[in-house]
C-alpha cells in the first residue's frame, strides 16, 4: 500500500505543478493589463498590454494602437515583429521608449497583483489590472 500511496503523492505533485504553470499563463491572458512602471520608474504616460491564449498582443502604447505575435510560450516573450499604426502625438518620446521596452522584454510573471516582465541588464515593465487600487504596491519600484 506505500508503493501506490508514494506513486499516488508524487503524481498529485507533479499535477499540481503544471497546472500551477497553465493558471499562470491564464491569468495572464485573462484580460487588459495597464503599464504603472518602466524601469522600475512609475511612468506619467497610460499605455495598455494584452495577450490571447494564441500568444497574439495587442494595447495601446501612448500614441498609437499596436499588435503582434508572441513568438514564444508563456512565460517566455519574444516580441520582435510589433506593429502599430502611425498616428502623431504629443507623447512620441514614450511612445518609442515603451514599444522598445516592450519588444526587449523576455519573460513576464504575476507578482501579488501585478504583471511583471522583464529584459535584459535588469530591464522592466510593470502592469496592473486597476492601477488605481489603494493596495498596488510597485513590485519593481525603488523606495
Amino acid at each position: 500500500m506505500r508503493p501506490f500511496t508514494a506513486l499516488s503523492l508524487a503524481l498529485a505533485t507533479s499535477l499540481t505543478f503544471a497546472a500551477g504553470g497553465a493558471i499562470a499563463a491564464e491569468t495572464i491572458t485573462g484580460g487588459e493589463w495597464l503599464v504603472i512602471a518602466q524601469d522600475g520608474v512609475r511612468v506619467s504616460y497610460e499605455a495598455s498590454f494584452a495577450i490571447d491564449a494564441d500568444g497574439q498582443i495587442t494595447g495601446k502604447a501612448p500614441c498609437n494602437r499596436y499588435f503582434g505575435p508572441n513568438q514564444a510560450e508563456l512565460p517566455a516573450l519574444a516580441l520582435t515583429a510589433i506593429a502599430s499604426t502611425r498616428m502623431a502625438c504629443d507623447r512620441m518620446a514614450d511612445e518609442h521608449a515603451y514599444l522598445t521596452a516592450l519588444g526587449a522584454m523576455t519573460g513576464a510573471e504575476i507578482r501579488g497583483e501585478t504583471l511583471v516582465m522583464t529584459g535584459p541588464d535588469d530591464s522592466s515593465l510593470e502592469f496592473a489590472r486597476d492601477p488605481g487600487s489603494k493596495s498596488l504596491v510597485c513590485d519593481t519600484c525603488g523606495g
